[in-house]
């Protein structure tokens, strides 16, 4: 069992980034498992390592994992706090090396606040210190097929587009309903790209969900494209009920933007 010492400020604040794409903490005993905090790893997949390794999580006190999982590698530490586990998750590129090191002097420091009286929402910050926000983006819109502009969250000196976002997300909504009638519905092709001088919107649509972010073309990367796909994944299942019977109400939807500043820095 792990030993819930003193945590000082400073071991707060020197956390530092680790060379992972994604980590999940869990608490989870016989009857029932809670996803506390999961970043660069997509809830299915976090339900699947769940399912997969659980009885050997459980049937332990404590301990380590390291498995091959495909195209990743897992590493799960695990601790027994009274009837639970509190287990960690990373998974890393499986031909990448990882400072072992820091992985376990992590998983000690969020076990140890999650098991104190710190807010959870420390855990949110030292996880995002420990895999940091992406930077490059000026605004992300997310936007209905009808026209409606759910969320948006824009650059602080970008001025003209928060005098404006509604106009953008009704100009957005329409680019798209006309690039469909010129591509074809029925071609499963969609608009991916408005192209400007230096900056382009990079868009995707989903059960009539368009996400559109606004970005600066030279920090267009692999981990943009990763992060939109996760940022949509837990848009609808945060919203999906709220999006089925859409009641015209925005204000539920300002819940987002700390999903939104897990993933990108704008």
């Amino acid at each position: 069992m792990i030993e819930i010492e003193d945590i000082s400020q400073e071991s707060l604040e020197l956390q530092k980034e680790i060379q992972v794409l994604g980590i999940g903490l869990i608490s989870m005993n016989q009857n029932r498992y809670n996803i506390v905090f999961n970043k660069g790893i997509s809830r299915s997949l976090m339900k699947d390592l769940i399912h997969l390794y659980r009885t050997e999580i459980l049937s332990k006190k404590e301990g380590k994992i390291i498995d091959l999982l495909g195209i990743f590698t897992v590493y799960i530490h695990f601790y027994s706090v009274g009837n639970e586990r509190i287990s960690l998750f990373y998974i890393n590129e499986k031909d990448k090396l990882v400072n072992y090191g820091d992985l376990c002097s992590l998983s000690r420091l969020l076990v140890k606040l999650y098991c104190s009286n710190v807010s959870h929402s420390k855990i949110w910050q030292i996880c995002n210190r420990a895999i940091p926000s992406v930077k490059g983006l000026s605004a992300l819109f997310v936007i209905s097929t009808t026209g409606h502009t759910l969320f948006t969250k824009i650059r602080n000196d970008k001025t003209n587009l928060s005098e404006n976002y509604i106009q953008i997300g009704g100009f957005l909504s329409a680019i798209l309903m006309f690039s469909n009638e010129v591509i074809g519905k029925s071609s499963g092709e969609n608009l991916q790209a408005i192209n400007f001088e230096n900056q382009k919107f990079l868009i995707t649509v989903e059960e009539g969900i368009i996400f559109a972010y606004l970005v600066e073309q030279p920090t267009i990367s692999g981990t943009i494209e990763r992060y939109m796909e996760l940022l949509k994944e837990e848009f609808f299942e945060l919203y999906y009920d709220c999006l089925k019977d859409f009641n015209g109400d925005l204000n539920q939807f300002h819940t987002f933007e700390p999903v939104v500043e897990k993933y990108f820095s704008i």
